[in-house]
């Protein structure tokens, strides 16, 4: 059927909405912003063959299936592998409703009109033979006896494991009903969930179960503790195994659910929206579309939801991200501070925002309604704020937020202030672009160059315990002793980084600094760097922060890092060389991987233990004590995609025994952990060749070239970040044995036999000389006779194959622009001719109007007659269609019942006198291969080219909008 209007789209959801919202009330249960969880997705844009997923599982090898209209979908975090019928011959794999994963790695598809196929080790398989090759599948499910329990509309069947086909339904009484869902129950019983009730078939006697007739069961699901939990039209049924009953969300038709690990209902609505109820609190997710009931939480706890805009994983982040949405003045941060009260103070692009709990207000400096100064700087002390901006100076600010002071910096225009440190005494450090400023009593005092600064930027400052300032520029560092001596580092001469970005001193007096060198710590006068040699991700980070849990967090412009200090010191000391480094991004729910420095304070940690970032999307908040809980340090299955062994792909086995002379191995993996694909790390080892592992870091494919004779044994491990390849019990591992043949020539008892030959040929040399010139003379003569005929023979050959070869594109090329039923061209063919006739309108100037024809009652010719019947008249009317539209109009079938038909040159009016005559003579065509007294009429939406009518997809969209309408005023007619 064609889509709703995007209008028409947004009306409904509202509308849903708000009648959730009311039942939400009316039942009681708390209403919960998400906050907690994120949502990641994927649509065509990425490899989806249809936005549309209806139905989703993980096999047991790990890879996450999908069902399409357009084909199944393997995916594994990264990519997507589509299955359809065009490149998998034998399957018809249009409209998958139902995946049901297999304890042997196989995985059954059960179709909406195509019957049942079985996915192993690369083949598909048709089940059920010709008795189940046109079911409409509802329901599966695998018996322990290793039958299949098929749901077929109102049917129950059986298929045997000798593929025998039994309507086991009408056998045990069954009613004739839609069955929505199989389970196995306790002691090798079958639940059978339909439209009246939920079924018990117990030793081969069917009954009603537990209380349910009448229910309109959606879906069913065992608890785990003796209870069973229902979905249905008005709501969830918890029947808990002691008897007690729980009915939650009343009204709401629930069309799927699932319990995750911590006994929490994930539930996917009719109204096209995903709940996460959890102990009475409600959660709404925010996923995109209208949620289907493809539903799913996978073997890391992660669930994974399909709708009409795509596929969509949702994960606890650890992470979440605040931004304009939630009342920031811009999603550009680029300072915080906390003050003693709990209010956070944000500086952004646009401005200062305060943020009061989980209010945000806006804190304004410059008076009037213009443009405020941009703050990248901020400080505290006793109660007031500190900003400093991009070109205003430095202002200070009461509690309250009102502007007691504005300090201007010399000059005509304003340096950028990157840093401010407010002391004890009153006065203000101001680091600028310009250098450094000290601000006391009214009187300026500068620092810059000459003063012997290394660098004039200024973008760190830092009082440590001994009252030492340690200043960070942009070409090394400085410290100003109390004395007012001030010494310099530069980054040309004695310093291991140039940008200086934080300080952080501990109790020892160590002195960490973050660069764009890596993190620095100066112990004494050693400086150590901790860098990409030593795993950090990337070598520029903003900030450092002691979360006091043993801690170290580094932003930086590819997320925030997690150091373990255990691990630097193990890594100072030379007791391991890398770091465990754990990286959190926007996979995890932080607005926008992309920290920003040269400013400061470049993240806190606040009085809740939160930690808070900014970045270039937004305000990043990470709860430090979720991260390892997220993680989990799971090992991740490793699977073998394909073996490519010189350029011919290689059907998937443990091992591969090769020819001599091979010369390339390609094998493509991957680690399905599906939380953060992008985390995912890789090693290799190619045993009997490789003396090391072979880091692959994120590349998922290992090249051999030119391999030596012998047997070899391919190691492909991964591991998610943070890495640690010692730790054995994180990295899943998969295995490829290879046994390469040695050439003929370096066989031993070719070589012996060689000697042998060699000594017979001396024997016979003096001999041979004598006829060799007659004898070479006749086998050239044979030879050049021979190499002519099979010269001849050959290009015979490559001309009938090029002339095989040119007709099978043709026949491959019209078989995938047309119908194969009706023999007019299909919806691809149709798309691209009215590209083309809306490019030629555009140069010409000329009218265009496209029309949407539309069978009306198709589907009683289909119910009555049967669907030969029904593909006849699709037949017929294609026919008449091509018949009466003139040579310059194009027909095409839509799909289904529906014809598209682009009348170039044809105005709006004149396209609907053509279409008038043409319904009429629909109306009265006679299907004498059907039925004499068959005919059938049809609805036509007609639109013309014009504003907002200019692209196909608006031209269609409006020609669909007026064949609805010709549906609901009673069908028959042309209506524009």
């Amino acid at each position: 059927m064609p889509a709703m209007p995007a209008g028409h789209k947004r009306w409904v959801a509202l509308l849903w909405a708000l009648l959730a919202c009311a039942l939400l009330w009316v039942s009681g249960a708390p209403l919960a912003l998400a906050a907690r969880h994120t949502v990641a997705g994927w649509g065509m844009e990425q490899g989806l063959p249809h936005n549309l997923v209806q139905s989703v599982a993980q096999g047991s090898d790990g890879f996450i299936w999908l069902g399409t209209w357009e084909g199944v979908v393997r995916f594994n975090g990264r990519s997507f592998t589509v299955f359809d019928r065009q490149n998998t011959p034998g399957v018809e794999l249009s409209g998958v409703s139902k995946i049901v994963p297999e304890a042997d790695g196989a995985v059954l598809f059960g179709t909406i009109s195509d019957g049942v196929y079985r996915y192993h080790r690369g083949r598909w398989e048709a089940l059920g033979g010709a008795d189940a090759r046109h079911l409409s599948v509802s329901a599966l499910l695998r018996d322990r006896s290793g039958g299949l329990w098929i749901g077929a509309k109102e049917k129950l069947l059986r298929l045997l494991p000798s593929g025998q086909l039994l309507d086991a339904g009408s056998a045990l009484g069954l009613p004739e009903v839609p069955i929505t869902a199989l389970r196995s129950g306790a002691d090798d019983t079958l639940l059978v969930a339909t439209e009246k009730g939920v079924y018990e078939l117990r030793l081969g006697r069917l009954s009603a179960w537990n209380d349910t007739a009448g229910w309109v069961v959606r879906d069913l699901l065992d608890d785990g503790h003796g209870g069973w939990v229902v979905a249905a039209d008005d709501g969830v049924h918890w029947l808990r195994g002691n008897g007690q009953r729980q009915h939650l969300l009343p009204g709401e038709r629930v069309d799927a659910l699932r319990l995750d690990s911590s006994g929490a209902l994930w539930l996917s609505l009719s109204a096209g929206r995903l709940v996460h109820w959890n102990a009475g609190t409600i959660e709404r997710i925010a996923v995109p579309g209208q949620v289907s009931p493809a539903l799913m939480i996978d073997q890391e706890g992660l669930v994974w939801a399909g709708s009409t805009d795509g596929l969509f994983r949702i994960d606890e982040g650890a992470a979440r991200g605040l931004t304009s949405e939630d009342g920031l003045g811009s999603d550009y941060v680029r300072a915080l501070i906390q003050s003693a009260n709990g209010d956070v103070w944000i500086g952004h692009s646009e401005g200062l925002d305060r943020m009061r709990g989980d209010a945000i207000s806006h804190v304004r400096l410059l008076p009037g309604n213009g443009r405020d100064a941009s703050v990248l700087a901020l400080a505290m002390r006793d109660g007031n704020v500190w900003a400093g901006t991009y070109n205003q100076g430095v202002f200070r600010l009461d509690g309250s937020g009102r502007v007691m002071q504005q300090i201007r910096l010399p000059g005509t225009v304003q340096p950028l202030v990157r840093s401010l440190l407010s002391e004890g005494d009153g006065s203000l450090w101001i680091g600028s672009s310009e250098g450094l400023f000290h601000y006391q009593q009214g009187q300026l005092r500068h620092y810059g160059l000459d003063e012997g600064l290394p660098g004039l930027a200024v973008h760190a400052l830092y009082r440590d315990p001994a009252g030492v300032l340690w200043i960070g520029t942009n070409d090394g560092v400085a410290s100003l002793n109390p004395d007012g001596k001030l010494q310099g580092w530069s980054a040309d001469l004695d310093f291991p980084a140039r940008y200086v970005f934080d300080f952080l001193g501990d109790d020892n007096g160590d002195l960490w600094m973050a660069t764009d060198h890596g993190l620095l710590r100066k112990r004494g006068l050693d400086i150590t760097v901790f860098d990409h040699r030593n795993g950090l991700p990337r070598d520029k980070i903003f900030r450092v922060i002691d979360d006091g849990d043993g801690h170290l967090w580094l932003p930086s412009n590819q997320g925030v890092f997690r150091l373990d200090r255990q691990d630097l010191i193990a890594v100072a000391a030379g007791a391991r060389t890398h770091l465990a480094v754990q990286v959190l991004d926007h996979t995890d729910g932080m607005p926008s991987s992309q920290g920003n420095g040269a400013s400061s304070p470049a993240g806190w940690l606040t009085h809740k233990g939160e930690l808070l970032f900014p970045t270039g999307g937004g305000l990043a908040v990470i709860d430090p004590q979720r991260v390892d809980g997220n993680t989990r340090f799971r090992k991740f299955p490793v699977v073998i995609e394909s073996v490519v062994v010189d350029g011919d792909p290689q059907p998937l086995r443990s091992g591969y025994g090769l020819p001599a002379g091979v010369e390339r191995i390609a094998v493509a993996y991957s680690g399905l952990g599906f939380r953060a694909p992008d985390k995912m790390r890789y090693r290799y080892r190619m045993e009997g060749f490789d003396t090391a592992w072979v880091d692959a870091g994120s590349r998922i494919e290992a090249v051999y070239t030119n391999l030596p004779p012998g047997q070899y044994r391919l190691r492909i491990q991964a591991m998610s970040l943070p890495l640690d390849w010692e730790n054995t019990s994180r990295g899943g591992e998969a295995v490829l044995n290879l046994d390469i043949a040695a050439p003929l020539w370096q066989r031993p008892w070719v070589r012996w036999l060689s000697g042998l030959a060699l000594l017979a040929l001396l024997l016979l040399l003096l001999g041979w000389r004598t006829t060799s010139y007659r004898l070479r003379q006749k086998r050239l003569n044979n030879e050049i006779a021979a190499r002519t005929q099979e010269l001849s023979e050959k290009n015979r050959a490559l001309e009938q194959a090029d002339f095989e070869r040119a007709s099978l594109l043709q026949r491959l090329e019209h078989q995938a622009m047309h119908d194969a039923l009706t023999g007019l061209p299909n919806r691809r063919a149709g798309d691209a001719c009215l590209q083309n006739a809306l490019s030629q309108a555009a140069a010409n100037g000329a009218p265009l109007s496209v029309a949407l024809i539309d069978v009306d009652h198709f589907k009683q010719i289909n119910d009555r007659f049967g669907h030969d019947a029904g593909d006849q008249v699709l037949r017929d009317i294609a026919s008449l269609l091509q018949l009466r539209l003139d040579k310059g109009q194009f027909v095409a079938r839509h799909g289904g019942e529906e014809f598209l038909v682009v009348m170039p040159g044809l105005s709006l009016q004149d396209a609907v006198t053509v279409l008038q005559e043409l319904r009429m003579r629909l109306a009265r065509l006679r299907f004498e291969e059907v039925d004499a007294e068959v005919s059938v009429t049809v609805s036509i939406g007609v639109a013309a080219l014009g504003p907002g009518q200019n692209t196909g997809r608006t031209l269609l969209a409006a020609a669909d909008r007026q064949l609805y309408r010709a549906k609901r005023e009673g069908r028959n007619r042309v209506l524009s």
